[in-house]
């Protein structure tokens, strides 16, 4: 009998927004494209530094073009351009999710010409160290949310000689199904993208996490997997491991709870307690997008969904303003819509549609009925607290911050709130709960930590997306550890027979 994984608490849901029926989707024959007529491109879009243009206003780039780099020795994402055209200016900008940046504003010039060296790679023969360069220069992120660039988390992963690599395809938010779609369309890309990374890394098993309800997308996964065991017959474990379909879904330390019944505490990560690297399905299509194609991370699948009932899955450039996307006239929006930069319960609103761009981790524009609904006082039901995945007791630590009791609320173990917004989804006051708890949050981690991770932390995530996690990887941060030497060994490397030449890095060699 297969056995079926999941954690305790979040909700199975046969409701309004119906969660578990959303099986029923229409799958895309064709995924639809968007040709915007001008991108914002942010230069810090995830974890670390933020990249140094290497354009100025009036040159032209290609699609592909790497259009800011990443010092050497400093965590972070390198940028390319998603369309053709000229770069119009170099400004700050701020994003919805608080991060402050500079961002390079490219104009179309309609022609949507690549760089000419982002061709198909021939040889897949290639090592390691080879892969880590290509994924490292290609400025790939995690894009089910983290923002961490990959290969610092291959490069903790092999510090820990971690023994698993786990695809999260546990895609369970309403609405949203940008990871499904990679799933059904790409999912040679998916698995062997997962196969290069762990060789990289030196796992010897990869285990796919979904959800028992995607049968269909099990089965695509299956025979992806048998494909790729007759192309590259290597000494690889495979594993599908299913899961209830019970939001919230993937976040790591639900699944650890689910694997490997561990309780993850403060400031522990998979990789250092049960041996595993987690990352999301959509992150691991990129990495083949880079290895096979030579293609760096200028799009990304996103999908473009309305409570009106009509969802579309779309490639997009990274920078393209949400007015463009709206222009494309998908039928998700109106204008009395609220619209949200994410998903349906943990995006974020946003009022300037020409100037706020989807980035490396967005995956959904979702377009929501404004309601005016006025709240009413707390009824003491405890729904909030039983729906909790992370234990919280919320009406205890909402009422504590309201009444500015810090520290009898951190006793509550608010610091664990992962804001994915169900406490405030099942309140049936309509109080605002997650939004006071994770603002809280937040604010306590700003004031509490050193001066060099509070000033990467002010340009991160400041509304919500904290956890446990963050205060491990800045203090690795500013320790120089989540970074591996290997950089630096290649600069050592007497053999110039073992480089490659990446076209979107404008041929710097790794």
């Amino acid at each position: 009998m297969t056995k079926i994984y999941s954690f305790y608490s979040g909700i199975f849901a046969d409701n309004a927004l119906e969660f578990s029926k959303r099986s029923s989707y229409v799958r895309e024959i064709m995924l639809e494209r968007v040709y915007p007529r001008r991108i914002i491109v942010p230069l810090r879009q995830g974890l670390g530094a933020e990249a140094i243009p290497v354009v100025k206003p009036g040159d032209h780039v290609l699609i592909g073009s790497c259009i800011a780099v990443i010092p050497s020795g400093v965590i972070g994402a390198p940028v390319h351009s998603g369309i053709s055209g000229t770069v119009k200016s170099i400004q700050k900008i701020t994003l919805p999710n608080g991060i402050s940046t500079s961002a390079i504003e490219i104009t179309s010039d309609n022609k949507r010409t690549f760089h000419d060296s982002i061709v198909p790679r021939q040889n897949l023969d290639i090592n390691a160290k080879t892969v880590m360069g290509i994924i490292k220069n290609s400025g790939i992120i995690g894009m089910g949310g983290e923002g961490i660039p990959v290969i610092a988390k291959m490069s903790r992963a092999k510090k820990y000689e971690v023994k698993e690599l786990l695809v999260n395809c546990l895609q369970s938010e309403p609405f949203a199904t940008s990871d499904l779609h990679r799933i059904n369309e790409s999912s040679d890309y998916v698995v062997q993208g997962a196969l290069a990374v762990a060789g990289a890394i030196g796992v010897k098993k990869i285990r796919f996490l979904i959800s028992k309800n995607r049968k269909a997308e099990r089965e695509i996964l299956e025979s992806a997997i048998e494909r790729a065991k007759k192309i590259f017959q290597l000494d690889i474990e495979y594993e599908i491991c299913l899961f209830k379909e019970r939001y919230p879904q993937g976040y790591y330390r639900l699944i650890a709870r689910a694997l490997y019944s561990v309780e993850l505490k403060a400031g522990e990560i998979l990789e250092n307690t049960v041996g595993a690297v987690l990352f999301n399905c959509s992150t691991m299509a990129s990495c083949w997008d880079a290895i096979k194609d030579g293609f760096p991370m200028f799009q990304r699948v996103i999908t473009v969904a309305g409570d009106n009932g009509v969802l579309h899955n779309v490639l997009a450039p990274i920078g393209t303003p949400i007015s463009e996307i709206v222009r494309a006239e998908f039928g998700a929006y109106d204008s009395t819509n609220r619209i949200l930069w994410g998903n349906a319960l943990t995006g974020i609103p946003v009022k300037d549609l020409d100037n706020t761009p989807i980035i490396k981790t967005t995956s959904a524009l979702t377009f929501i009925r404004k309601l005016d609904f006025q709240s009413a006082p707390c009824l003491h039901c405890g729904l909030c607290s039983d729906a909790c995945a992370m234990d919280i007791s919320v009406d205890v630590a909402y009422k504590l911050i309201e009444r500015n009791l810090k520290d009898a609320a951190l006793n509550e173990n608010v610091l664990s709130c992962i804001n994915c917004g169900l406490c405030s989804y099942v309140c049936p006051s309509g109080i605002e709960l997650a939004s006071t708890i994770s603002n809280f949050t937040t604010e306590y981690k700003l004031k509490h930590t050193s001066n060099t991770s509070r000033e990467i932390l002010k340009t991160e995530d400041t509304l919500s997306k904290f956890s446990d996690e963050w205060n491990t990887l800045l203090n690795e941060v500013d320790s120089g550890t989540l970074l591996e030497d290997y950089a630096e060994k290649i600069e050592k490397d007497d053999s110039e027979e073992d480089y490659i030449v990446l076209p979107f890095e404008g041929g710097k060699k790794i």
